[in-house]
Order: structure tokens, then sequence, then C-alpha cells
């Protein structure tokens, strides 16, 4: 039997955007080939809210090193290791791809590189949200047929699998 859709979309969700975060390692400053005869009076240029993001990035971060972290607290005081959960490796490649992304965006930024308004860079995030929102749909029907409807909060460790 092949893994779970839940295993599946657990690592797939992060993996996306840590692939859209190794492609932006090779990226280079853009420079211009020759500067333009013409010169513009007024350019319309769109400023990405640094800010924002970075601070969106590293709670993103957080909640995968809470969601790892809270893993490995219930497997201990549980004295079980949920297997083919794929929760570790979402915790691991979540964590990695989104600080990862703050960390070598914001260097690439400010070494002349545009991160921000890439195009690979917003598909990877959206494609994992929905993909983050399909696991969410996945995991309450999982419970909803595992406890009828009933959540328990320390069995929860039990229902993940």
């Amino acid at each position: 039997m092949g893994p779970s859709p839940t295993l599946v979309v657990r690592v797939l969700s992060p993996s996306i955007v840590f692939l859209g975060t190794l492609s932006t390692a090779f990226l280079h400053p853009f420079t211009p080939s020759s500067p333009s005869p013409i010169t513009p009076v007024v350019v319309a240029t769109a400023v990405p809210r640094r800010a924002l993001i970075l601070s969106l990035l590293t709670l993103t971060a957080l909640t995968y090193l809470f969601d790892g972290l809270a893993f490995v607290v219930f497997a201990v005081l549980e004295n079980h290791w949920p297997h083919h959960t794929g929760i570790p490796f979402n915790a691991v490649i979540g964590l990695a791809a989104f600080s990862g992304l703050a960390a070598l965006g914001t260097w690439k930024d400010v070494h002349g590189t545009e991160v921000w308004s890439l195009r690979r860079i917003k598909v990877a995030t959206t494609v994992t949200l929905f993909l983050d929102i399909g696991l969410t749909v996945l995991l309450g029907l999982s419970l909803r047929h595992k406890d009828n409807g009933v959540l328990s909060v320390f069995r929860l460790p039990n229902l993940l699998i």
C-alpha cells in the first residue's frame, strides 16, 4: 500500500517553497546592458513591503518549528513515535524553506537582487497555501471518521496517523 494522501501533502507542501528558496541562491543582480537614450520623466515602481514579507515568513517558519516541537512532546508523553505521518519531514523542510527564504531573500535584496517580486516565489507560496488548505480538509475528514466528530486533545497524536 502506498503512502497516505496526508503524508504526501505534508511533505510536498513545504518542499515547493524549499525549491523556490534554492532557486534564488543562483540569482545575480540585474544590470542593464546599455543606458537608454530616452530619459523617463515619470516611472511607476512597485516597492514590495519587505517588513510585512519578512514578518510573515518568520511567523510561518515559527509555526513549522512549533509543530515539530509539539509532535516531539506528544511522542515523548505518549511513549510512542507515530510512523508514516510526515510531520517530522514537514517541520524540518518547512522551517528550512521559510526561514531560508527570509534569510536568503534579505541577503540577495541587500546585494541588489530583486527577490520579492519574482514570479516563482509568488507561485510557490500560493501553491503551498492551497496544499495546506487541502491538508486541513484531509485532516478534518480523517478526524471525523476516526473519532465520530469528537476531538480529544490527548488522543490527537494517535489521530494524525
